[in-house]
């Protein structure tokens, strides 16, 4: 059995995402359709990679990672990328792009499309007609070698890169969980390394969150900031939302300083 992680933003109220698994597992019938999340935001690339980045270590072992966000034309460049571990395999718009950041020794293809888009008439369901069948096949019969040519060229999406210097660590929100903990850029060996093993983290409003490792190192209803499990610096609210509360959001400023 092999499995397809699938991330999307088609939803669940309609018949798309059933659709994909249909398609998968009529061209591979031991395939494993796994459902990572379909409730991306519409078009919004920057949460599909990081649910990706977050996630794909957690998976086993040749896993095909496919994803499908802000992807509406047949005609849209696709990427196939090979890590030590896992596939990936999704539109080339910069969705693939942080979980390439950190694996840097994985090789990328370019899609030959016309090989592998099947010939159903439509030229708006690609997720269908290409990347499932893809996916299908490089879970069992197709090489990743066969998908096309190699390229170092693909879209990026800015990471914000933690800014460490004596004492301080600055950071940003990239991502807000349905919880409202915000995640940060900043691993806690980068935060310990500049700021030692005491900081405290300041807000762009000038609050001032003491670091723990869980929500309940602090009373109800107060802030914390902690290591999360993506493996970064979360900022969160015992029984709260930190988001609402402290007025965090996707490119808010943190700095991390020594207490």
């Amino acid at each position: 059995m092999s499995t397809i992680a699938l991330i999307t933003d088609f939803g669940t109220e309609d018949w798309f995402t059933g659709e994909l698994k249909g398609t998968i597992l009529s061209l591979n019938p031991g395939a494993v359709p796994i459902d990572l999340t379909h409730t991306v935001q519409r078009g919004y690339i920057r949460e599909a990679a990081f649910i990706l980045l977050a996630s794909y270590r957690s998976f086993p072992e040749n896993t095909v990672f496919m994803s499908a966000v802000d992807y509406g034309s047949t005609r849209t460049r696709v990427i196939c990328a090979k890590t030590a571990s896992h596939l990936f395999l999704a539109p080339d718009n910069g969705l693939l792009s942080w979980v390439l950041r950190r694996e840097t020794a994985a090789e990328v293809r370019e899609v030959n499309i016309d090989e592998y888009l099947l010939p159903s008439g439509c030229s708006t369901f690609p997720a269908r007609d290409l990347l499932a069948p893809l996916a299908a096949g490089l879970s069992d019969w197709l090489g990743f070698e066969n998908c096309g040519e190699e390229t170092r060229e693909y879209v990026t999406l800015h990471w914000p890169e933690p800014r460490l210097g004596k004492g301080t660590a600055e950071a940003a929100v990239i991502y807000i969980d349905r919880f409202g903990n915000a995640i940060t850029s900043i691993s806690p060996r980068e935060v310990v390394f500049a700021c030692g093993d005491s900081p405290e983290c300041i807000l762009e409003n000038d609050k001032r969150v003491p670091l723990g490792n869980h929500y309940h190192d602090v009373p109800l209803w107060n802030a914390v900031a902690y290591p999360g499990s993506a493996g970064l610096m979360e900022i969160g609210i015992n029984g709260g939302n930190a988001a609402e509360i402290l007025e965090l959001d996707v490119g808010s400023n943190v700095c991390f300083t020594a207490h």
